[in-house]
């Protein structure tokens, strides 16, 4: 029994090194008077803030030492020939600039950052973090809705210094009640979305029946908008090829004879111009050439 204490006793306190962080010592009570001096001021703190005006509170303090410290600088230098507030008060200001500068200087620097951030947020360089981030502040506005900020901040000060230590203790309990909860949750979500595709499935199918070309016509545009990023290469040649070929032509021989001709005269002629430099009214006179050419064709096929 003595030589399996110490390893029991050390396996709760290698579980508490790795849940507990050291720097969240105060949070963990790992000394608790440290800890209960600061819990106390924050809750005296807040106490303060509820029942205080603060603004009507420091200028009473102010006036108060105003008055305090001229009386008494007026009245000795009136009988004792010097000021007492002058010979004994302080002499040097605190070195305000010193402290705050490094941490403004810190703040600035990563400024830039958060402002590069919060631009993609507006500007939804992502959509899914831009849905996410006005989730949250809808959920924020709803509770500062609900609560007064007082209230909020009297919980949450609560909460800081009690679910830290609680996780602790009870972490392997309370990750088990979690994850059981998630299942759950997630169980009833699908049974949810099942449910509703299957009440929406009539409806959609009403909807298409209705809207049958106009849903045939967005289903064929589909593909063609999720290539919008693509390079565009839309010829004039193949924009009259397309043009033509929507046109309904008789099945002869002839009109198939005429057109591989001018295939191959085509091919030949671009095997033959494909080392020669690149010339715009070149190529606007041959293109409309060719469409005139088909043109003529189309319609003496017509007749």
């Amino acid at each position: 029994m003595s030589t399996q204490s110490p390893s029991a006793s050390s396996a709760p306190a290698e579980n508490t090194k790795k849940c507990c962080p050291p720097e969240c010592d105060i949070l963990l009570w790992k000394n608790p008077i440290e800890t209960g001096k600061i819990f106390g001021g924050a809750l005296v703190a807040l106490l303060i803030l509820k029942k205080v005006n603060l603004i009507t509170f420091f200028l009473r303090v102010f006036y108060t030492i105003f008055l305090t410290t001229g009386s008494i600088e007026f009245l000795s230098k009136l009988f004792l020939g010097q000021g007492l507030i002058t010979k004994y008060g302080i002499k040097d200001c605190p070195n305000t600039v010193g402290y705050l500068k490094p941490h403004i200087d810190c703040f600035l620097k990563q400024l830039p950052v958060k402002q590069a951030k919060m631009r993609k947020l507006v500007f939804a360089y992502s959509p899914k973090k831009t849905f996410h981030a006005a989730f949250t502040f809808y959920l924020l506005h709803k509770l500062f809705s609900w609560f007064s900020v007082w209230t909020l901040l009297f919980v949450g000060v609560i909460a800081a210094f009690t679910s830290p230590l609680t996780y602790c203790t009870y972490q392997k309990e309370i990750d088990a009640v979690v994850e059981h909860l998630c299942q759950c949750a997630k169980a009833k979500s699908n049974e949810v979305c099942k449910l509703a595709c299957e009440k929406s499935k009539p409806l959609c199918d009403k909807l298409e029946k209705k809207c049958g070309p106009l849903c045939k016509f967005i289903k064929a545009k589909l593909p063609a908008s999720t290539g919008a990023t693509t390079t565009s290469t839309i010829t004039p040649e193949s924009t009259t090829a397309k043009l033509a070929s929507q046109v309904p032509i008789e099945n002869d021989d002839s009109t198939a004879t005429t057109t591989s001709a001018n295939v191959h005269h085509g091919e030949q002629h671009h095997a033959s111009t494909g080392t020669k430099e690149f010339d715009v009214d070149q190529l606007t006179s041959e293109l409309k050439e060719s469409t005139n050419n088909l043109k003529q064709e189309l319609q003496d096929n017509n007749l």
